[in-house]
């Protein structure tokens, strides 16, 4: 069940955001957490002399995995005591901070509101990782309080649909990988997307002694991932599709294994799998880089030649952005305000992560993956990589063969007149 964190106090607004320290931000008992240069897609959004994928035929997104005909998820496999289960694969530029005020109440930008928000609670899902800097330094720096809003934080329950629950209403705006929400909203659910809001925070590990020379090794092996349906997982199917590995439930020529995200370190190190996708910067297993047993064979940020993709989105529950585009616009803002903070201030950020509790760990040991993150919010970017990122996706399997990429990149993402 989901719990309220309390907001912060009044922010002091006559201050500079460099000025903001962890020291003097408000600190809220939080929830206990856990530029590329690689080739871009082609126009139609499939990469550059890929693979064909031996003629296997592609799966539809809405693949029922618990039917018995296919691949149940119900049908898990117990791996040597961890508890685990495996399931054969499926694969500071110009920018306007908005400010609360009478005139603007009903209108911006030509941004009409229907039923106002601007008093209500905004229900948005409470940070689990190092890269939710941008949401931790807004919401800890009372920047959404700068906006006018009443940002209240909420836990999610373990293995929650996200997605569903932005779109019922449940909460009123998440984050995460774009390519997390493609099918559910290709799927009716009202959800909509604004604002990257950062690139790097997904990594491909194996261990260090040969087994996985690269990404293109791991076809009829095993990946461990916490989720089926998460960043890593959609992410790096994207990687073995660039290698001509299929990576939908029918074709099984790689085995998604989930594992809790706490044990996927131990389990590569053991060899119960040959390679764990991450999300987030999970500090165990950048240890065990440091201690030399495991490599990092894909990143989202200079290693994946799909690393232009932004990492984060701020996704939107449709009825909240529908009746008033103008305070969603007041949220997106100041997310990226956040966002642009935390880059630029990196060892503050991470004592604040810490200090709060959003991170369990020591800011020395949080500052390493923050550097490893880009701050670059932009709805801009997010709207040009919708398209192009949508087409290649489709060849994963995780969408229908037939899905219409420009159809589906205007259906997903809403213009709240940012530019930035």
């Amino acid at each position: 069940m989901s719990d309220d964190i309390p907001a912060v106090p009044e922010s002091e607004g006559d201050r500079s955001e460099g000025d903001r320290s962890a020291a003097d931000s408000p600190q809220a008992d939080g929830p206990q957490a856990d530029t590329s240069q690689a080739d871009g897609p082609q126009a139609d959004g499939s990469p550059a002399d890929t693979p064909q994928a031996d003629g296997l035929r592609l799966v539809e997104a809405n693949v029922d995995l618990d039917d018995a005909s296919g691949v149940s998820r119900r049908r898990l496999l117990s791996l040597g005591g961890l508890g685990v289960g495996a399931v054969a694969a499926a694969g500071l530029g110009s920018w306007a901070f908005l400010k609360r005020g009478k005139a603007d109440d009903h209108e911006a930008d030509g941004l009409t509101v229907t039923k106002s928000w601007a008093d209500r609670e905004i229900r948005v899902t409470a940070p689990s990782g190092v890269c939710e800097a941008p949401l931790v330094v807004a919401y800890e720096n009372g920047f959404f309080k700068d906006a006018g809003l009443n940002v209240v934080l909420k836990k999610t329950g373990t293995d929650e649909d996200v997605a569903a629950a932005v779109g019922s209403g449940k909460y009123t705006a998440s984050n995460g990988i774009f390519f997390n929400f493609l099918g559910p909203i290709y799927n009716g659910a009202p959800v909509k997307l604004s604002g990257g809001l950062h690139h790097g925070c997904l990594d491909l590990y194996v261990r260090d002694d040969g087994s996985v020379p690269s990404v293109s090794s791991l076809k009829g092996r095993r990946i461990g991932v916490s989720s089926l349906q998460g960043s890593a997982t959609n992410f790096f199917s994207l990687d073995l599709l660039d290698a001509g590995i299929n990576s939908s439930p029918a074709a099984k020529q790689v085995e998604w294994v989930v594992i809790e995200q706490d044990l996927l370190p131990k389990a590569l190190k053991d060899k119960k799998v040959d390679a764990i996708a991450t999300a987030g910067g999970f500090l165990p297993i950048i240890q065990g880089v440091k201690d030399g047993w495991a490599r990092e064979v894909s990143n989202n940020r200079d290693l994946s030649r799909n690393a232009s993709y932004p990492c984060c989105a701020v996704a939107l529950n449709q009825t909240f952005v529908s009746e008033d585009p103008v305070t969603a616009a007041r949220l997106v803002t100041a997310w990226a305000r956040g966002s642009r903070w935390a880059g630029a201030n990196l060892q503050k950020t991470a004592e604040i992560e810490s200090s709060a509790k959003y991170v369990p760990d020591k800011p020395e040991n949080i500052l390493p993956v923050l550097r490893t993150l880009t701050f670059d919010p932009s709805p801009k970017n997010l709207q040009r990589a919708l398209e192009p990122g949508i087409a290649k996706f489709i060849h994963t399997g995780f969408l229908p063969s037939s899905t219409d990429a420009r159809a589906l990149a205007d259906k997903v993402f809403v213009n709240l007149g940012l530019d930035f």
